[in-house]
This record gives structure tokens, sequence and C-alpha cells, in this order.
């Protein structure tokens, strides 16, 4: 399966319905917002893992977020941290600001919310990402972290483009981008 298909499944209704409350939208906005922001968190991830300390820089930040999964309502329910600069630069990079403005121009959310969403969901799409492909293994290098990032960017791309074409070009330009 998919990681977006993994990550999906951790969002059903309820979560669906805070992240909508958290941001102050109503829930079809924020589920489009999501289906837009998840294919560019791992966009914006594979493109950060490229460079072997940005794929360090992930695998620390999976490593400290696997248990994510496990309780992702109360997650949910803290809201983004107050100083979201730290996690989004340590799995984004420099590509921070082109993701959050794919997610807007993709949703129609407003800049601050997209950070907040972003925020939301990277915790989520890191937790996943480090049961589905890393598990206990804490022999997990930078050079599978990014392999694994790659394919699963390609992976996401290749399902947008076929669900949601407009996202698909957005996402293309962040994939493809420097």
């Amino acid at each position: 399966m998919a990681l977006l298909d993994t990550i999906q499944g951790h969002l059903g209704q309820s979560e669906v319905n805070q992240i909508s409350q958290q941001l102050g939208v109503n829930p079809a906005l924020a589920q489009t917002a999501i289906a837009a922001a998840l294919p560019m968190i791992v966009a914006g991830m594979a493109k950060h893992a490229s460079q072997p300390a940005g794929a360090t820089a992930i695998q620390q930040a999976a490593e400290n977020h696997q248990d994510v999964v496990d309780d992702v309502g109360t997650v949910l329910q803290a809201g983004p941290p107050a100083d979201n600069s730290g996690l989004l630069g340590r799995i984004f990079g420099h590509h921070n600001d082109v993701v959050q403005d794919g997610v807007q121009r993709a949703s129609g959310l407003d800049t601050e919310k997209a950070g907040k969403l972003l925020m939301m969901l990277s915790p989520i799409v890191l937790s996943v990402l480090a049961r589905k492909h890393f598990g206990n293994d804490q022999q997990t290098n930078a050079t599978q972290v990014s392999d694994t990032l790659q394919q699963e960017a390609q992976t996401a791309q290749q399902q947008v483009q076929r669900q949601a074409p407009n996202i698909g070009g957005i996402l293309g330009q962040i994939f493809g981008g420097s």
C-alpha cells in the first residue's frame, strides 16, 4: 500500500473534523486541503532528502515521531505547536515555502492556515513513514531514506495526477523544481 493510502487510513471523518475545527474551515474544505497537502509533504520531504543532510534530518524526525499514529486524535486535538519553524525546517529544508505555497494554491487556504495544516499533518506523515518503511530497524541509513521518499513521491505524483490533475501540476513543480 502506498504511503498516501496508509496516511489517509489514519485520517477518518473524526480527524478531518478536528482539523477543520483547528483551521476554522468547513470539513469539506479541510478534506480538500488534506488531499492537497499530503502529496506535497511527501514531495517536499523527498526533495529535501535528495541531499544527505536532509535525508538524515528526515530520518531523525521520523524516528522521533513514530508513535504519533498510535493516537492521531490526541495529536490533532493539541493543534500545531506555537513555533512551527523547527519541524518543518528539518523535514523540508529550504523547500518549506514552496510546499506551503503549493498547499495554499491547491486548496485555497490562506498562508497561515496552510502552514498550520502542514504542522498538523507532518508528524502523521513522519510516523507512517517510520513505521511503514523503517520499522524498528535502527540501521536505516540516509540513502535508504532518500530512496524510499523518492519512490513514494513518484507514486504520490502518479496517484494525484489521476485523481486531481490541478494538484498534480503543482506537485510536479515542487518535485521537479530545485
